[in-house]
């Protein structure tokens, strides 16, 4: 703190993660407190769901000679604390020169994907390790927060976490006590968020290190036995794998995965795995693939409508509406019926673009809601339906490729398995991906005995084509 100046707090926030209602309570704070203060927001371009800038500025000086003159937005070395609910809004403020020696930087882990990421093929996200190790060398102080660990789970509580890591600090004059005022004060969610803020204070007392982005869930329970025929450094990711397939049908399809995988391991000639990571985690990926069973299942997740008040700051007494919007296509509406009833359904030749039946379903209702549940039951008929065949048809093709290039070169093998980003959307643009490989495996074979050079051009080149255009189908 220095008499001349005052402090200055920047946070980085996305729109629904409460950016608006922790500037709210600092500035609270602050007069509950009684010292000078103002804070100012700066809207950025919508690019995840709206990211703002907020600034708050503090006199250190209850009784101040004069009127202080604050700023609406920082300068380069004018902010004490960077506060971020996502690691990169943190890297964003260093890109733009606010994080020097000067700042403390307290920041969540968990990442919320950008458009720019989430359309790429294949993985086009930011990895969150070399942004946390920029922050720790260009600040004072770096503070990483796991805050999904932290809230077991609620998000709403982000923000009130924050908000007692920032109190936690030392860097604000405010008490603990007018902190817990300010929240009160505000009246949005105040239990939730109280505890929220107590947890922020224990878990400002230790710097977390910096780790990466990638988050696993643990292995369904009876795996053990197979797990351990994998490489230390793997277990994580087959688990991980495990646990999504169990969810998405259940323990048969899990070891379906493990048998299918095994052959890729046993080729595998890297002491790293790479061949069977890349492997696994795309094959994981597209025997989950998303048919109208799966959407149900995630539109009727356990807290999903307690998270999606959380992200709008109401609590469980205000009356909420919620609708989904869908369009099913031919494909989508038939794809869980077997092959002979989906042929009978009328329509399925009609390809026209952005053709499909547009429907909006109350889910927050009862009856919408059980509906729903009600289709996520129906997947004991998916293993049936003739979207399952065509799927596992594919699958069967692609892993076959891969297993017969593991055993002429690895990089090619390597290659082989990331065409399957061309498994990719829904409708023309799935069809169409699964046309690319079909006529790129059709005589995989002899392209293998005739010359690796050729068969690597053209995988490098279809891997190019899925990266240009992922939201077209490929052109014919």
């Amino acid at each position: 703190m220095s008499g001349d100046r005052p402090l200055g707090v920047m946070i980085g926030a996305l729109g629904g993660q409460g950016g608006g209602v922790l500037a709210d309570w600092l500035t609270e704070a602050a007069r509950i407190a009684g010292y000078p203060a103002q804070a100012t927001s700066t809207p950025g371009v919508a690019q995840r769901t709206g990211a703002t800038s907020y600034y708050f500025e503090l006199f250190a000086d209850k009784n101040p000679p004069a009127a202080p003159l604050f700023s609406l937005f920082p300068a380069a070395d004018d902010v004490d604390l960077m506060a971020a609910l996502e690691p990169t809004e943190a890297g964003r403020a260093l890109d733009r020169g606010y994080v020097t020696r000067r700042t403390t930087v307290i920041t969540a882990t968990e990442r919320i994907y950008s458009t720019a990421e989430k359309v790429a093929a294949g993985d086009g996200t930011i990895p969150t390790a070399p942004v946390l190790e920029a922050l720790e060398n260009a600040s004072g102080k770096l503070l990483a927060l796991p805050m999904r660990t932290l809230s077991d789970g609620a998000a709403n509580q982000a923000n009130a976490i924050l908000l007692g890591a920032i109190a936690g600090s030392g860097i604000l004059p405010i008490g603990a006590d007018d902190f817990r005022a300010a929240i009160s004060n505000k009246g949005v969610a105040v239990a939730q968020n109280l505890a929220g803020f107590e947890i922020g204070i224990g878990a400002s007392g230790s710097e977390s290190e910096p780790k990466t982005a990638q988050t696993f869930n643990p292995a369904p329970d009876g795996f053990a036995d197979q797990l351990a025929a994998y490489a230390e450094p793997l277990r994580l990711l087959i688990g991980h794998c495990l646990a999504r397939l169990v969810d998405y049908q259940n323990a048969d399809y899990a070891r379906l995965f493990l048998a299918r995988l095994a052959p890729v391991r046993d080729l595998d000639s890297d002491a790293g795995g790479a061949l069977t990571s890349e492997t696994a985690s795309r094959l994981a990926a597209w025997m989950s693939f998303e048919d109208v069973i799966r959407v149900a299942q995630l539109k009727t997740r356990p807290g999903r409508i307690t998270r999606i008040r959380g992200e709008l700051g109401i609590d469980a007494a205000v009356p909420l509406k919620l609708n989904d919007f869908f369009k099913p296509g031919h494909g989508e509406i038939t794809g869980f019926l077997p092959p002979w009833l989906a042929r009978m359904v009328p329509g399925g030749k009609q390809k026209l673009a952005g053709e499909g039946i547009s429907i909006s379903w109350p889910t927050g209702s009862a009856p919408g809601f059980a509906a729903l549940k009600f289709l996520a039951a129906l997947k004991f008929l998916r293993p049936g339906g003739s979207q399952y065949a065509e799927e596992q048809a594919a699958i069967e093709q692609w892993l076959g490729a891969v297993t017969q290039a593991a055993g002429k070169d690895y990089s090619l093998a390597l290659q082989t398995a990331r065409l399957a980003i061309w498994a990719r959307g829904y409708g023309d643009v799935r069809s169409g991906g699964f046309t690319v490989l079909a006529e790129l495996f059709a005589d995989w074979d002899r392209r293998l005995e005739a010359g690796l050079a050729e068969l690597k051009a053209s995988v490098d080149q279809s891997l190019l084509l899925a990266h240009a255009n992922p939201d077209a189908p490929p052109p014919r």
